[in-house]
């Protein structure tokens, strides 16, 4: 199996040497058409800086992005810095200016030539740079997800499921990637929620505790109740249960990277009512139990 774990070197791509920056390679996969690489970041103090690939890259925050992450495109200066959302892709040869704050953050991390062949590669049909800092596709943060799990935890297939992933990742891509295009080029406008009304209800829904309701979160976001249901769906294309579900195992995700607090804690952070009832959500969605998962980050 092509897999590499505890390497502080990337072959994704040049991290930056930095004082206060380290980042841990947890796991690799080789690729015929990338290479795969799930990483563990430790940020001290504020951060920033310019990020460059010749290479395409894709990458998904496994956990939260620490601060408030903005990042700018040297090529659309005057468009300003914009949020970055959990699943980013850069485009080879663009230079992105980029800024964030302190903590650990888990991803998945893509460098690639080509993810859809042809004339009609993804990469020349990216219509909006803007669009590439926060993809909201639920069909990539599906397949990436489930492709960090075959690098933490390989098995028969491992290196095929990955190919038929990473695929399908490049597919859905270039279809977000074809909508943002008709959308930016003048067709009909879809209402979504801002960035900072995103910001509020993933705020909210990681306080422990019970998870708010629909009524609390529309008030957050200053909108009716109704019209919650509708921008919310525009706007991730998930349920609102579904939402919660994965942004809280996301959040365990990056208390379980560090070495505290217990599992017991963690359970009652993310708001689940007992640790077995929060080892059984995070054994389905991450495919191994809270225990294994922090063992394998520290091994």
């Amino acid at each position: 199996m092509p897999t590499t774990s505890g390497s502080n070197v990337s072959a994704v791509y040049d991290v930056p040497q930095s004082g206060g920056m380290d980042c841990r390679v947890a796991g690799r996969m080789v690729l015929p058409q990338a290479t795969v690489e799930v990483h563990h970041y430790r940020f001290t103090g504020p951060q920033g800086g310019v990020f460059r690939s010749g290479r395409g890259f894709l990458d998904l925050a496994l956990s939260r992005r620490p601060g408030a992450p903005q990042g700018q495109y040297t090529a659309s200066p005057g468009k300003g810095p914009q949020p970055m959302g959990d699943i980013i892709c850069i485009p080879a040869g663009q230079d992105l200016e980029t800024c964030w704050g302190e903590g650990e953050q888990m991803s998945i991390c893509c460098g690639f030539d080509a993810l859809v062949g042809g004339a009609d590669d993804l990469m020349e049909n990216c219509h909006s740079l803007d669009a590439s800092l926060d993809v909201r596709s639920p069909h990539v943060r599906d397949a990436l997800v489930r492709l960090s799990r075959e690098i933490a935890c390989p098995d028969f297939g491992s290196v095929l499921l990955a190919e038929a992933l990473l695929a399908q990742a490049g597919v859905e891509l270039y279809r977000y990637f074809k909508r943002s295009g008709r959308e930016s080029g003048g067709g009909e406008s879809v209402s979504r929620l801002g960035a900072a009304q995103m910001r509020r209800i993933e705020e909210a829904i990681e306080q422990p505790g019970k998870l708010p309701g629909v009524a609390e979160l529309a008030l957050l976001c200053d909108v009716s109740t109704r019209h919650f249901f509708r921008l919310f769906q525009a706007t991730t294309g998930q349920t609102l249960a579904t939402f919660a579900a994965e942004r809280r195992i996301a959040r365990a995700k990056a208390l379980l990277v560090q070495s505290r607090p217990p599992i017991k804690e963690i359970a009652w952070l993310c708001g689940f009512e007992t640790p077995a009832a929060f080892s059984a959500a995070f054994r389905k969605a991450a495919g191994v139990t809270p225990k294994a998962f922090r063992q394998a980050v520290w091994q």
